[in-house]
């Protein structure tokens, strides 16, 4: 899982309520300024969600773990935005159900097998309830990012 980048400027937050489009489309839309995605990864990021959607249920700080198909990524990238205010998310297991979202990982890989163990990295952060709530709490992107970085470029230090 080497260079796949991650540093503070990727570090989003959102203090104004949103719904889960608005932050979707906040994200792809900073990720396409960057150059990070082609300008067709929003679309797809939308509707990926609409058909699997990725809120996750955590027993405490909810996240959500958007990603589209390599084929509208240009540069590997981990994009990450903080909710003040949790947005509704649908739920990954109960689509007709929403999850208030406070925490979201936006995955831009390049690799098809990336995004399996990228997911399995996130499992172990979310599964970590007090560094999720550091993360969400923080304010600080440095913060934010020292935590993270951990445990999704672990073998990257």
């Amino acid at each position: 899982m080497s260079g796949i980048a991650f540093n503070e400027s990727l570090i989003l937050e959102f203090d104004k309520p949103m719904t889960d489009r608005e932050v979707l489309s906040a994200m792809t839309d900073y990720l396409c300024e960057k150059g990070i995605v082609k300008d067709t990864y929003k679309q797809a990021i939308l509707e990926r969600e609409q058909s699997f959607p990725t809120g996750l249920k955590t027993g405490g700080i909810n996240v959500a773990i958007p990603h589209a198909d390599i084929c509208h990524v240009n540069e590997a990238a981990i994009c990450v935005a903080v909710l003040k205010t949790p947005a509704p998310f649908r739920a990954m297991d109960e689509p007709d159900n929403d999850v208030p979202v406070s925490l979201v990982i936006m995955l831009a890989l390049t690799e098809a097998h990336g995004h399996i163990e990228m997911l399995q990295r996130i499992v172990k952060l979310i599964q970590n309830q007090e560094d999720v709530k550091h993360i969400v709490e923080a304010g600080q992107p440095d913060t934010i990012h020292k935590i993270i970085k951990q445990y999704l470029l672990e073998d990257e230090n």
